[in-house]
């Protein structure tokens, strides 16, 4: 049960998939979203150290430029929007005039902190997700300090996802046999027309999936038969270690 879109990038052998197991790449990407968001406002070189160290993970995960791009651009929006409004409200020297808009250099600053202190945050936490498989991912939450509500959920609504995709997969099927080669706009307009048809279908089925996993005995905890990775944690230690020194020069380089 998975995604082949999502799960393509771990089945590729790294240094990183083999020398951490995947409760350890999360605390890794973790550490590493803590160090860029909790940097000392101003601490350019300790972000240009982090940058590094974020661009070697990329090297150690065997990620492509191009996948990592692509994830982190589809965060970009959520981000960068607020930090358009820096330039314009925060106080200071001119620097930049663009028809009646007045750009203060300080506002640039930070903004342009922003986005870099965002981008390595999601960098880390894409490489990680893209080499993990998702089901891995979900066994890893266990040893992450949050509700068991939580992670419960996570793993229902990642399995409801994968069913309402094959559920799509079979209408479309059922759609293209029906209509022969009818033109791409009339198909989108028929499976339109089906999406009430398809999410009620899938709700249905996993109204039945669930009865017959209470009635299995489930307890809130999914089981699996693959027994979890039993790998030193000698790497992930010194990886986190190497954060924290990082985030540590922040500190320093502010405070001097």
């Amino acid at each position: 049960m998975g995604f082949a879109h999502l799960d393509r990038h771990a089945a590729r052998p790294s240094w990183l998939t083999a020398r951490t197991s995947p409760s350890q790449r999360l605390w890794i990407a973790i550490a590493a979203a803590f160090a860029a968001g909790l940097m000392p406002p101003g601490a350019w070189h300790a972000l240009g150290a982090l940058a590094a160290v974020v661009a070697l993970g990329v090297l150690a995960a065997r990620l492509p430029l191009s996948t990592l791009a692509r994830r982190v651009g589809q965060a970009l929006p959520f981000f960068l929007l607020p930090a358009l409004a820096l330039p314009v409200s925060v106080p200071g020297p001119v620097a930049l005039e663009i028809g009646p808009l007045t750009l203060s250099g300080p506002g640039l600053s930070r903004a342009a902190e922003i986005v870099l202190r965002a981008t390595l945050a999601v960098s880390a936490v894409t490489i990680v997700v893209s080499v993990t498989r998702a089901t891995d991912l979900l066994r890893a939450l266990d040893s992450l300090p949050i509700p068991r509500l939580v992670k419960s959920s996570l793993a229902l609504g990642y399995r409801y996802v994968y069913l309402l995709n094959d559920e799509m997969e079979r209408t479309a099927r059922a759609i293209r046999s029906r209509m022969g080669r009818a033109s791409r706009l009339r198909l989108w307009r028929a499976r339109a027309a089906t999406l009430a048809h398809l999410l009620l279908r899938a709700h249905d089925r996993g109204t039945r999936i669930h009865a017959a996993m209470l009635s299995r005995g489930y307890s809130d905890r999914l089981p699996t038969l693959q027994p979890a990775a039993t790998v030193s944690r000698a790497w992930s230690l010194t990886i986190v270690g190497l954060l924290a020194l990082v985030w540590l020069g922040g500190l320093l380089e502010v405070m001097e």
